[in-house]
Formats: C-alpha cells, structure tokens, sequence
C-alpha cells in the first residue's frame, strides 16, 4: 500500500511539471520580449515552441523505453525538464532552454499513459484523473505566480522562469526510487510478443490522435484568446484575467472526477460526447453573446475542456493491447495532436486578423469541436472495446 501511495505522489508531481515551463511564459511575455528586443510573433514562439516539441518528440519516449525502460526514460525526461526550466536563469539560453524544457515534456507525457496502465491496470482512470488534476494545476499556479515571483525578486523574470526548476527538482528526487522499482518490472512488459511499432495504419490509433490534437488546439487557442475576447468587448483587463482564472479552476473539478465516473460506471464515448459538447457550445455562446453570462459561460467551457483532457488521456492508456502498445500510441496521438494544437493559437490569431474581430474566431474553435466530438466518440467506443 506504501509503495502504491509513493508511486501516485510521484506520478502527481511528474504531472505537475508537465505545463509550467510553458504556462508561466505569457504572464512575463511583456518584460521578456521588451529586454530581448523581440516581436509580438517571437515572443508567442516562447509558448508555442514547447506545444511543437510535445508533437515532435512524443514517439521518442515510446522507442527509448524498449531499451532503457519506461522507469528511466521517465526520469531522464523530468531531467531534461528540470535542467531547460534552470537554464532560463539566463536570458541568452531562453531558447535553447525552452526547445530542452519541451523535449522533456513531450517524453514524459507520452510515457505516463503507459505507465499508469502498467502500474495500476484496475485503476486507469482515476489515477489518470488524479494526475491531469495534477497537470493542470501546475498550469495554474505558473499562471497566476510568475508575476508576483517577478515582483517579488526585484523585476528579474529570468528568475521567476527560473524558479519552476523547484518543482522539476522535487518530482525527480521523489522518481528516482520509482524508476529503480519499475525497472525491476520491465521485464514483463519488455516479455510481450514483439517490439510495438507506431500504430499508422490502425483506425483507432488516428481517432485517438484526432481526438488528442482537436481536444488540444481548443485549448490552447481558448487560452490564448479568452481574455482578449472579453477586453474587446469593454471588460476590464482584470477580470478578463479573474475568467481566465475561472477557466482554469472548473478544469480541475472535471479533471478529477470524469475518469473516476467513466471507472466505476463506463460509457466513455457518453462523457466524451458531453464534455466536448459542452465545450462547443460555450465556445459560440462566447462567440456570439459573450456578455451574456461571462462567469457561466467560461465555467461550463472549463468543465468541457479539464473533462475531454481528462478523458483523452484515459483513452490512451485503455488502447494499444499493453502497457507497450499503449505507449506506442501515445507517441503516435502526441505526434499528431500537439503538431495540430501548435496551430491553434496562431490560426485563431489569423481569423482575428482577417476579419477584426473575435466572432469567427471563436466559431471557428467550435467548428473543430464539432470534428473533435466525432473522433471523440469513436475513440471512446475503440477504447470501451479495448
């Protein structure tokens, strides 16, 4: 029981690393780009970049980990994280730091899926329920910390981006007994028929990594965008941010308690169906009367959002026939869903351009709902016959 209880402390800090290095950027975004001399587009490279690395390193953690062990490639991976986050006590490393803090990231949420699936094959979803509460909540304590770090340390944001190296530095100390555990298991799952390849020409596969990339790119457009969209209709800049905020927290509350519900009582193309659901429906709510029921609005949308996330990642960890083919596609969603979400932002940022206003924008979020609940149901039925 101990050493179950270790290895869920462990996962939840791993996970809570898992968006910190990207998610404390953009509250400094300001400061940055003045004392780099950088534009608007560079300075928002600063948070695509990691989102970029999470789709085109995922598969590395899958290939590493029939060598070395999931364990260990794990470990590496927070390593990695924790050694890109420190570099940016350095502002001529930022970049090298950010692409260093994004390989770690990418490795590492590939692997957990599996991991979990091998470690608690009863328990899938609530433990990845558990861990998602755990990723988002260190995206919202970067969010809302780093620029009180900033002030609070004399105006350095090298400093506060540098300060979530803590974090990094726990999560590997508390991994490192972890990773010595699961590579004594290794050999069973390294006993499984043959090595597991990327599952491409698998239909489930690409309704998983359909369903990862559309679930994601409304995320992070809805988090590049929400509060702009309500400044733009008169809102002050403080409460857009209390929304923003508010956008976070229901995340959470649905985090946690979908998987749990899809455990004890299945249905995962139903909760699929609804989360996302919701979340298109928010999302034109927002897009059409905004000032109707703000606070309503942007809490029903991050119930939809923390829920889909939630259940996208319980979905990976029921595919693929074991903990290695769970991996494998792991790599594979990633690869292709974060390479998709890296153009949310931007492509969302380009409608604004285009038409003056954040209408289209916002229907146009909920135009890939609509794709994502398609590939959601479907991947929730593969993963129910799994």
């Amino acid at each position: 029981m101990r050493r179950h209880l270790w290895w869920l402390v462990a996962v939840v800090l791993v996970a809570l690393n898992l968006r910190t290095p990207i998610a404390s950027v953009p509250p400094v975004a300001g400061p940055v780009g003045r004392d780099l001399h950088l534009t608007a587009a560079q300075t928002g490279l600063l948070t695509t970049l990691p989102v970029v690395c999470m789709g085109l390193f995922a598969p590395v953690g899958a290939l590493a980990s029939r060598r070395w062990g999931r364990g260990r490639v794990l470990g590496a991976a927070v390593a990695l994280i924790l050694a890109g986050t420190a570099l940016r006590l350095l502002p001529a490393a930022l970049w090298p730091a950010t692409v260093l803090a994004g390989i770690g990231i990418a490795v590492a949420g590939a692997l957990l899926p599996s991991l979990v699936r091998a470690r608690f094959p009863r328990w899938v979803g609530p433990v990845t329920g558990l861990y998602t509460a755990g990723l988002i909540g260190g995206a919202m304590l970067a969010a809302a910390l780093t620029e009180p770090l900033r002030q609070a340390l004399h105006g350095s944001w090298p400093a506060a981006l540098a300060v979530w190296a803590l974090p990094a530095a726990l999560a590997l100390l508390a991994w490192v007994p972890v990773a010595r555990g699961a590579a004594s298991s290794e050999p069973a799952a390294a006993s499984e028929p043959a090595p597991v390849a990327a599952p491409w020409r698998e239909r489930s596969a690409w309704y998983a990594a359909l369903f990862m990339g559309g679930q994601s790119l409304m995320y992070y457009g809805i988090l590049a965008w929400l509060a702009p969209r309500y400044t733009a209709v008169g809102v002050p800049a403080a409460t857009a941010g209390l929304l923003l905020g508010l956008f976070s927290a229901t995340q959470l509350v649905s985090a946690l308690a979908l998987p749990v519900l899809a455990h004890r009582r299945g249905g995962l193309s139903l909760l699929i169906a609804l989360t996302v659901a919701t979340s298109v429906v928010m999302l034109v709510l927002i897009a059409v009367v905004p000032s109707g029921a703000p606070y309503l609005w942007t809490a029903l949308l991050g119930l939809g959002v923390g829920g889909q996330f939630a259940l996208a990642l319980t979905v990976l960890g029921s595919l693929g026939g074991g903990p290695a083919g769970s991996a494998a596609v792991s790599g594979m969603a990633f690869f292709v869903g974060y390479l998709l979400a890296a153009a949310g932002p931007v492509a969302a940022g380009w409608l604004r351009d285009r038409t003056g206003g954040y209408e289209v924008t916002f229907l146009g979020l909920a135009a890939v709902g609509t794709a994502t609940l398609v590939a959601g149901v479907a991947t929730g039925r593969a993963a129910s016959s799994a």
